[in-house]
């Protein structure tokens, strides 16, 4: 009678794993919980994506009005440099030299600025601000806040020169 329970377990196994299909999980654990992340920026060449919350995005943007929001009201550029041409979408971040498209390469220009065509180091003449003084953090924030306007809101980067 034993062996006819045991039987009756293998089958039920058996089936269960068959209709499984055998599948394992790719998805790599993420640090936080997919409801917590807000937006999902690229990292940069070779690096990961970097994940925000919804605090984190407020952070940046509150960092970004403090410190870039002067010349760069809703993306725009007004006068700086003496060119209205280049702003902040998402399209003119990737044209630049080299790309400004993603968290790494936001927070190496902030540190060091240099011209659309990165001939010219806009910091030498004290035509743009450096930001070491606020951190790898602090930077990554603003830059995160940066790559979401670009990327979900369609008037970022497209305003008029109102100055």
């Amino acid at each position: 009678m034993v062996n006819k329970h045991y039987g009756w377990l293998a089958l039920v196994a058996l089936i269960l794993v068959g209709c499984s299909g055998g599948e394992t999980s790719s998805e790599a654990p993420t640090s936080a919980p997919k409801g917590d992340v807000a937006f999902a920026a690229p990292g940069g060449e070779g690096a990961t994506e970097v994940s925000y919350t919804k605090a984190e995005l407020k952070q940046g943007q509150q960092l970004f009005k403090a410190n870039c929001g002067r010349c760069h009201v809703g993306g725009q550029t007004y006068g700086t440099y003496g060119s209205t041409d280049v702003n902040l979408s998402l399209e003119q971040l990737s044209g630049a030299v080299p790309p400004r498209d993603n968290v790494a390469s936001l927070v190496d220009y902030m540190k060091k600025p240099t011209s659309y065509d990165g001939t010219e180091n806009l910091a030498e003449d004290g035509g743009h601000p450096v930001y070491t003084e606020l951190g790898d953090e602090q930077l990554k924030l603003i830059a995160g806040h940066m790559l979401k306007e670009g990327k979900t809101n369609p008037i970022w980067g497209k305003g008029k020169d109102v100055r």
